[in-house]
């Protein structure tokens, strides 16, 4: 374990997101009363959004917000059951700004517009919006916590309303595809020769690399 580091079973996110415990965050709140606020208040509060969508790296925003060690990071990318509740996080959010998850037969996902997408991309298909900052997060958050192909497609279609609506500024799209692109070790705000080479999201995706290398063809 990393110096530091809390054990699995004490970490506050896993066991917030754990089914068999839904413990409170610091603010009192379980993921089941925060999946049932209105889009109104998802909106006007600033200080759930780290938690249903944690980063390895603290925030600005919201200090006492809990982030991802590598106890942590692990215990996500082995148990489903966590992974489940991360996605009733992103299938929520994703109502919350005007998108659906639809499964593929073939057992692929797509993220597409919803019947509503008017009246809700009126609040955040601007050019510059505090939500833009959380669709960052969304989208590195989903791949630290295992979610990559939610997050791939949650990125196409951000992609696709950037090209046609002409309106999200251009910063916010490269921040979105820094999210969604990057080595999980180089979060979005850092240049690209400060990537952490001596930490767990280092290690994980040097692994991930000598497994492609020697896997056969």
């Amino acid at each position: 374990m990393a110096p530091g580091s809390i054990p699995e079973d004490k970490s506050l996110l896993v066991r917030f997101y754990d089914p068999y415990i839904l413990a409170p965050d610091s603010k009192g709140r379980t993921l089941t009363n925060i999946l049932a606020w209105s889009d109104t208040k998802l909106e006007s509060s600033h200080d759930y959004i780290q938690v249903l969508f944690p980063l390895p790296e603290g925030s600005m925003f919201n200090w006492i917000a809990p982030i991802v060690d590598e106890p942590t990071f692990r215990a996500f990318h082995s148990r489903s059951e966590l992974r489940n509740g991360v996605k009733k996080s992103f299938t929520r959010i994703l109502r919350f700004y005007g998108f659906e998850l639809q499964v593929l037969d073939g057992g692929g996902i797509v993220v597409h517009p919803a019947t509503y997408a008017d009246k809700a991309f009126r609040n955040w298909v601007v050019g510059s919006d505090h939500n833009h900052l959380r669709i960052t997060r969304i989208l590195r958050s989903l791949r630290v916590l295992g979610l990559e192909r939610e997050a791939e497609a949650f990125f196409v279609a951000l992609r696709r309303v950037f090209e046609e609506s002409r309106n999200i500024g251009s910063t916010s799209m490269m921040f979105w595809t820094r999210a969604a692109k990057r080595p999980l070790y180089l979060a979005p705000d850092q240049d690209e020769d400060a990537g952490n080479e001596a930490g767990f999201l280092y290690e994980y995706e040097k692994s991930r690399d000598r497994t492609t290398v020697t896997a056969p063809r």
